[in-house]
Formats: C-alpha cells, sequence, structure tokens
C-alpha cells in the first residue's frame, strides 16, 4: 500500500472529535482524497488530505480507508483499511 491512513491515537469516546489523515508512504503529497467507511464514500474533501469525524457517534465505528493519487504523475492509489472503534 503506497497510501497511509492515520488516525488519533487513543480510546475513542461518544462525543469526541477524531482526525483521519491520508497521507503517502514517503510523505509526498496527495491529491485527489476520497475517504471510504465500509466500503462506501464516506467524504470528499474539496481540498487538502484529513477527515474530521465530531461529534463522534456509535455509527461511525468500522473500517475505514482513503484513496487518491500521490505524487504529480501518480495511478489511483488506496490505503489499507484501519478500524476505528468508538466507546
Amino acid at each position: 500500500d503506497e497510501l497511509v491512513l492515520q488516525v488519533t491515537a487513543g480510546a475513542l469516546l461518544e462525543g469526541d472529535t477524531v482526525t483521519l489523515r491520508c497521507r503517502g508512504r514517503r510523505d509526498t503529497s496527495v491529491t485527489q482524497v476520497r475517504f471510504y467507511h465500509e466500503g462506501k464514500e464516506h467524504w470528499v474533501p474539496a481540498e487538502g488530505t484529513e477527515l474530521a469525524l465530531s461529534p463522534l457517534g456509535l455509527h461511525h465505528g468500522g473500517r475505514y480507508r482513503c484513496g487518491g493519487k500521490e505524487g504529480m504523475w501518480s495511478v489511483w492509489k488506496e490505503s489499507a483499511p484501519v478500524t476505528v472503534t468508538v466507546h
């Protein structure tokens, strides 16, 4: 996987804010970012590589991944899935 989906560390509780960040494995720029929750497109940022979930609810739990283009001439790439658990 060329892209990495980073999730705020620590216990995630209802009402909190969690930020998902999609980045290149070699800190290269990532464009046209898309976030997916349980296989469905969740949110498309106008620009940038972050998705904030706030206020966090139990329905936000599950598997997330991101996709995008890394670098200037890249093809579409996706991250490995990351599980978000809300307590």
